[in-house]
């Protein structure tokens, strides 16, 4: 094989080559370094912005990448990494199946069709759902791992499809984070009164499909430190003095 023409022919799949050839010659045609700098950032801009943009055509969602920002899925995602989504629609999810005998769950919280059941008296930790209809499911990792949009938090969430509602409305979800530190499903608010929860929780009611922004299926650990440590971290430093809340001591990012 022939490595000085296989290089020469690999360079026509670097999208800068194309900048060089056409570009560069209309908008510098006398080699301003500054001109140069402008055009080839402009480029990156717009290139990255193709390539998000066709994924999310590829792969079926508006949103197919996102950095995680917290350590609520660990093991198996950590702060920093990034994960690539693919659409999907609820039925085709992975989660246990249950039948809520409900016109919708739209607006109706998880303490109006079921229960935690915690691991001991004394735990906080949920081990199970039992259902008003007298059904009872573990909660397990055997669920997708999906993106929602939580209007009560205004940013995505990373967790686990631990059940999925069947309405008369539709389907619905209840997820949960795998960590240790998430003791219970996102959606346990207690009795919502007012907008105010009873307890602390992350999302108000069961997840509709039109919420989820896709399905986790493949991840790059650790590529999105740099964007958390510039934006998130040094951010979080400047303007309060402190890490963000999602930082956890003894994390690389």
């Amino acid at each position: 094989m022939d490595l000085k023409k296989l290089r020469e022919n690999m360079k026509w799949l670097d999208p800068f080559t194309y900048v060089d050839l056409y570009v560069m010659p209309i908008v510098n045609p006398k080699e301003s370094e500054a001109i140069s700098w402008v055009v080839y950032l402009l480029s990156a801009f717009v290139f990255a912005w193709l390539i998000y943009t066709g994924l999310g055509v590829l792969l079926g969602t508006e949103s197919p990448m996102m950095i995680v920002v917290s350590s609520s899925m660990q093991p198996l995602y950590g702060r920093g990494d990034i994960i690539i989504l693919q659409g999907a629609k609820a039925e085709l999810l992975d989660g246990i199946e249950v039948e809520v005998q409900l016109p919708s769950l739209s607006e109706t919280e998880f303490a109006a069709f079921a229960k935690p059941v915690y691991a001991s008296s004394h735990s906080k930790t949920i081990e199970a759902i039992l259902f008003n209809s007298g059904q009872k499911i573990p909660i397990t990792k055997q669920g997708s791992v999906v993106v929602y949009w939580s209007e009560r938090m205004s940013e995505p969430i990373v967790h686990r499809v631990v059940a999925k509602l069947k309405a008369a409305d539709g389907w619905y979800v209840l997820t949960k984070g795998d960590s240790l530190n998430n003791t219970t499903i996102d959606q346990d608010c207690g009795l919502i009164i007012n907008g105010r929860p009873e307890k602390q929780c992350i999302e108000f009611y069961p997840v509709p499909p039109e919420k989820l922004q896709g399905k986790a299926f493949f991840h790059v650990p650790l590529l999105g430190c740099v964007k958390l440590w510039l934006l998130d971290d040094l951010g979080s430093l400047l303007a309060t003095g402190k890490m963000p809340a999602e930082f956890q001591p003894g994390n690389i990012c």
